[in-house]
């Protein structure tokens, strides 16, 4: 008899917070463990499933959903990494193509988006497209900043050969809009010999352009 009481209370609890959670919403079945066992807890997944409340993005990973006038919108690759991370506690960065994509030095949209980590390395797959988790060693994740990390595994990426003025003058339009510039002097004598030899001028060219409107 207990049980039987025990579900219903499970079932609104799990219905509530997803109810009261912003659309778009990542959820893992962990989340709702707190509110009874996992065979209760999928079952009132598995209802939410039905009744369209939630859909399904992989394995054990839901999402509450965004619609538009062009029908239902899904999240990011990108969010759903990070929730992956955020859940697991380990920390990720955008490696390979996804790196050379965010910084813009690359406008195709790669189909698996690819990330170093701290965790175990693996692959999710989301509908046609995919999440590659590498483990990394920890050197990878000593940087202050978030800019310098990405453009090394950018250039990386993209090799010495094929860094011309073009890509160099994307990354001097991103390097100028980062948040976080106090850190890119710390930042740069971690990287490769030789993506400091084509990085360095770049940063020494905004401080000089920061100076001179001071």
């Amino acid at each position: 008899m207990a049980l039987t009481k025990e579900v219903p209370n499970i079932k609104s609890s799990i219905l509530r917070r997803i109810e009261e959670s912003p659309e778009n919403s990542i959820f893992f079945i962990s989340d709702f463990l707190e509110f009874g066992s996992m065979p209760s807890v999928k079952k009132t997944l598995r209802q939410a499933l039905s009744l369209g409340i939630i859909s399904h993005v992989a394995h054990g990973i839901y999402v509450k959903p965004m619609a538009s006038r062009f029908g239902e919108v899904p999240p990011s690759l990108e969010k759903i990494a990070k929730e992956i991370a955020q859940r697991d506690r380990v920390e990720i960065m955008p490696s390979g193509s996804t790196a050379a994509n965010i910084l813009g030095l690359s406008i195709q949209v790669p189909m698996v988006v690819s990330y170093l980590t701290t965790g175990s390395s693996r692959t999710i797959k989301i509908g046609k497209r995919a999440i590659k988790f590498r483990h990394a060693a920890p050197r990878n994740f000593a940087y202050a900043g978030t800019t310098i990390p990405l453009v090394v595994q950018a250039f990386k990426e993209l090799e010495a050969d094929n860094i011309g003025e073009k890509e160099l003058s994307v990354l001097h339009k991103y390097l100028s809009d980062a948040p976080d510039k106090d850190t890119f002097q710390k930042d740069i004598i971690l990287a490769p010999q030789w993506i400091q030899s084509i990085v360095k001028p770049i940063i020494k060219t905004l401080q000089d352009e920061t100076l001179a409107t001071v």
